[in-house]
């Protein structure tokens, strides 16, 4: 019986351990750049990958205050901007609806 308690003590103390290394780095500069207001190109993903190419259109689209713009319809998605060149500022954006990948803004 006791071997068990010193074994779930050492696993909780190993878990906290984790939480607080997790937390440290959580908190460092890892940020993502914004993706700022303006004029898009929405590539749109296809909605299934076989034999299909991975972009099936592309429409013109518009960033306002985080949300994207199609056609004068705000689209209820999130906008998961990327830096391609690393440089500090958006290159694009990933655009998630309903947790699925609906396509990317360039």
């Amino acid at each position: 019986m006791s071997k068990n308690i010193v074994r779930t003590a050492a696993v909780t103390a190993l878990a906290g351990a984790g939480l607080a290394l997790g937390a440290g780095l959580a908190s460092a500069d890892t940020s993502t750049p914004a993706l700022a207001d303006g004029h898009y190109t929405l590539d749109v993903a296809s909605p299934v990958s076989i034999g299909l190419p991975a972009t099936v259109g592309s429409v013109p689209a518009e960033v306002v205050a985080g949300q994207l713009i199609v056609n004068g319809y705000v689209v209820p998605g999130t906008l998961d901007a990327f830096d391609e060149d690393g440089d500090g500022t958006a290159d694009g954006a990933t655009v998630i609806v309903g947790g699925s990948t609906w396509g990317s803004l360039r």
